[in-house]
């Protein structure tokens, strides 16, 4: 028993910093649930990649060819990128083969999958998904807007 509790105290301990706290870099949280995203930089370049983290003042972007750590006053907007019309397209088409599975013909089973695929063709292309993660508190330039949602 002494030996499972030895084993798990050292397994859940965590080592000590012997750092100022002006040495200590800002935290970065990880975000492993946003997979590619748009960053549009303060002088109007635009990057793809993947979110890795999101910090108080900076973020990091993995890129194709690097990991880049980037100051949010550099960064005007993080979003979401838009996923692609025919992923939803994909989707509905597989909802509409359930029918195979109760044993209807394969004429039903087509109109079905192609009706469905439609749906979700048009449910996609009318919601993109691109939310944004990340805006400059002191925009650049200023706009109007409004946004109309189902």
């Amino acid at each position: 028993m002494r030996t499972l509790l030895m084993i798990s105290v050292l397994a859940i301990g965590s080592p000590a910093w012997a750092q100022s706290s002006a040495e200590l870099p800002s935290p970065c949280v990880p975000s492993s649930h946003i997979d590619k995203v748009v960053v549009t930089m303060v002088d109007g370049r635009t990057l793809r990649g993947s979110l890795l983290c999101l910090g108080v003042d900076e973020l990091m972007l993995a890129e194709k060819t690097a990991v880049n750590r980037f100051r949010l006053d550099e960064v005007r907007k993080v979003h979401k990128a838009a996923d692609r019309v025919w992923d939803g397209a994909l989707k509905g088409a597989a909802i509409g083969l359930v029918p195979l599975v109760f044993g209807c013909p394969a004429e039903c089973v087509l109109r079905s999958a192609a009706a469905y695929g439609l749906l979700g063709l048009a449910i996609d292309a009318i919601d993109t998904n691109t939310d944004t993660i990340y805006g400059s508190p002191s925009p650049q330039h200023a706009s109007a807007g409004f946004r109309l949602r189902f």
